[in-house]
């Protein structure tokens, strides 16, 4: 395979082009990408367990490889675009201030860009105002926009490449295409670890947030993955990338640096247990695949059928349909995650998660005053949960899967 066909998506007239062996950058690209949230699960892991010593610890080395990384492969993507390709290759590109690439790689390399900028920025912040009371500090702000930005650029890549190679080969892509929507939920859970703590889960805020982050993603695996369990993949790999940190991190030996110690861990401090998306996965699965199914056997109806676009994707054309879908999701979503969260944060509240597995009580920073207090529900007095906001979680969770299938239904076109 040439230099420039495996860099650059191919013309969707020429689909036969592609093949579903992965180019070197879409792999370098993806790995970089996975160091984002391993590196930051593990610097939230140091600062809890450790203090921050210095900014060039291993934890922020890998979170800014995560972002240098894709950042300087789609900076070679564009020069070999804009330099080195054929013309007919740059009709699959996005053209920038006179430079071509596609538009996934523009948007890794601003998230790049706003990455590398937020570092001397916390650096200072942390030299100024000292540690961190919240994870969303200005600094971590820009940083985690870059971080989202660098995601969000490599799964278009893999995009793509997916709608663009022959039908028989696309399904290998699709799973490489669903592994990055689980590094994006991944990444996404961090920015919310405040709220996601056991403690907080019988609270209002909690389910509020829950249905505001996550519904997309999901949604947005199953329709334009088109692979049968995409959105249960998805949350899969959500769910063992906190597995792996939560069994891995406690086996090496940490010890707090810096005052005041009320909790002296002798180890890594592990994340939480993550939340159980992928039971509310298997039902968007299902209803996403069963409207499928139905419209494809009605191929006369104008309201409710499925037209092929280029090399066999099948884009839903029913606004009415998805309208009904989103609601059907949305309902499927609250109602199976708010039982599943309610009664398994009890569980972890309790002595029986205190193992090595569910890592109950062991999630707690050395700054913790540990007391009664970590074993309670928190804010059930200010923040209970009432029919009132069940039903503003629900819309949300409507809105969010709409979104999710706007999105969809729009991913399934991309080719550059």
């Amino acid at each position: 395979m040439s230099t420039a066909t495996a860099s650059l998506p191919a013309a969707t007239s020429e689909p036969v082009i592609r093949s579903a062996a992965f180019p070197w950058h879409l792999v370098i690209a993806v790995c970089g990408a996975t160091c984002i949230p391993l590196g930051a699960l593990w610097d939230i892991s140091w600062h809890e367990s450790i203090g921050r010593d210095t900014f060039w610890t291993p934890a922020h080395i890998v979170i800014y490889l995560g972002g240098v990384v894709p950042g300087l492969t789609c900076g070679w993507l564009a020069l070999q675009a804009t330099f080195f390709s054929p013309a007919s290759a740059r009709t699959a590109t996005v053209r920038f201030w006179g430079a071509r690439a596609p538009l996934g790689a523009w948007i890794s390399i601003w998230g790049c860009f706003a990455m590398l900028t937020s570092a001397p920025f916390d650096d200072w912040w942390h030299n100024t105002y000292g540690l961190d009371v919240q994870i969303l500090s200005p600094p971590h702000t820009l940083l985690a926009i870059g971080m989202f930005s660098v995601v969000l650029g490599v799964l278009l890549l893999v995009l793509s490449w997916k709608n663009t190679v022959p039908e028989s080969q696309r399904e290998r892509v699709a799973r490489l295409f669903v592994f990055m929507i689980g590094i994006m939920t991944t990444t996404n859970s961090i920015i919310v670890t405040e709220y996601s703590f056991p403690n907080s889960q019988h609270a209002m805020t909690f389910y509020l947030i829950v249905c505001l982050h996550y519904p997309a993603l999901l949604v947005v695996a199953a329709r334009a993955s088109t692979l049968r369990w995409g959105a249960t993949c998805a949350a899969g790999i959500y769910m063992t990338f906190y597995a792996l940190l939560i069994w891995i991190l406690p086996l090496f030996a940490a010890q707090p640096m810096l005052a005041p110690i009320y909790n002296p861990v002798t180890h890594m401090v592990p994340p939480p247990f993550p939340l159980w998306l992928v039971v509310p996965a298997v039902a968007i699965d299902w209803l996403v695949g069963w409207m499928q199914r139905k419209q494809e056997t009605q191929p006369n109806s104008s309201s409710g059928s499925a037209a092929a676009t280029d090399n066999g994707i099948k884009s839903p054309k029913s606004w009415q349909h998805d309208w009904w879908l989103a609601l059907a999701l949305g309902v499927a979503f609250l109602g199976l995650m708010f039982p599943v969260q309610w009664y398994f944060s009890a569980f972890m509240l309790s002595p029986a998660s205190d193992n090595w597995f569910f890592a109950g009580h062991r999630h707690w920073p050395y700054s913790t005053n540990m007391g009664t207090w970590l074993n309670d529900f928190w804010r059930l007095d200010r923040d209970p949960v009432t029919p009132l906001g069940l039903v503003y979680a629900l819309a949300i969770a409507c809105g969010a899967c709409r979104t999710g299938l706007w999105f969809g239904n729009w991913m399934l076109k991309v080719r550059r």
